[in-house]
């Protein structure tokens, strides 16, 4: 759609927006292969031109961060998506000149200047909106489900592992203070080996979802007629059993009956990040192959996904 070979500051391309609408974006800087994207006021059933009103002026949403109404400006990177269309150029104003945003969204897609459709559609039909909005978020929790990799990726011997478990201390009563021996083990390892770890407890946080499980937590357990069930406090639930160590894993994971009851250790997800960065000094970026979340495990819940 667009045929633009560069962007160039202060560019204005049309976005496609949903229910045939069209929005508009400007490009405020340009470092490298990122582009910040200034979203205008337009939206309108007729693709705008570079004297429409509304791309003349920037949208104003509310801060996430302060709640304060600001003009949204955010970064994106790549190329100028195809179905992107050029319209003009329009220079930068005073306010524009040496603006800085420290808001990020990803990849640059046809999908950059959707926050004016979100903000048209919340003052026009708020209540259609939020059931739009609800729709989105359990599709993409079922997506989510659907697509977990389903193989693990390397893990630490089990041996190692849970040495470093045993080292977790339940005499102390704060829970950092608990994990600090086991923290400081894992970051003498090599980060390749923290996240060796990570994988462990990843799957045997996995293999403890099950519905079964879920049923034996205690006040807050699994009912398909009770509505108090906690997919998080599950997961802490699960973190409980594997602090305790593999004795207690073991038993439990072949005894469901025996899961702990109205006990959690949330705390022990962190175990690896904190012990990379006590390593490296920077935060611990990883994705498992088995996702420990509720309702991940599949076959865990077949009954009821």
């Amino acid at each position: 759609m667009n045929s633009k070979r560069t962007v160039q500051v202060g560019d204005i391309f049309v976005t496609p927006l949903p229910m045939n609408k069209y929005g508009a974006v400007k490009v405020i800087n340009i470092i490298d292969r990122s582009y910040l994207l200034g979203i205008t006021s337009y939206i309108g059933e007729q693709s705008p031109t570079i004297k429409s009103k509304g791309i003349h002026q920037i949208l104003i949403t509310e801060s996430i961060a302060d709640g304060l109404k600001k003009p949204l400006f955010e970064w994106v990177d790549g190329k100028l998506p195809k179905e992107l269309g050029f319209i003009g150029n329009i220079p930068l104003t005073t306010d524009e000149i040496g603006l800085e945003s420290n808001i990020y969204a990803g990849k640059w897609s046809k999908e950059c200047g959707i926050d004016v459709y979100y903000k048209w559609r919340e003052e026009t039909d708020p209540q259609g909106f939020k059931l739009e909005m609800q729709k989105k978020i359990e599709e993409a929790d079922a997506y989510a489900r659907r697509n977990t990799i389903s193989k693990p990726k390397k893990m630490m011997d089990d041996q190692v592992f849970w040495g470093i478990i045993s080292l977790l201390d339940s005499s102390k009563e704060d829970e950092e203070a608990i994990i600090e021996a086991a923290v400081k083990e894992l970051s003498t390892f090599t980060a390749w080996k923290i996240k060796h770890f990570e994988e462990t407890l990843s799957y045997k946080l996995f293999l403890l979802d099950t519905e079964e499980h879920a049923k034996e937590m205690g006040e807050y357990r699994f009912s398909q007629q009770d509505q108090h069930f906690s997919p998080d406090l599950f997961l802490y639930a699960r973190c409980a059993v594997v602090a305790r160590g593999q004795e207690v894993f073991e038993d439990v994971l072949s005894n469901p009956s025996k899961m702990l009851k109205d006990t959690e250790f949330e705390i022990l997800l962190s175990l690896s990040s904190k012990a990379y960065y006590l390593k490296k000094g920077k935060e611990f970026e990883y994705e498992s192959g088995r996702s420990y979340e509720t309702f991940s495990n599949k076959e865990g819940w077949s009954n009821t996904l």
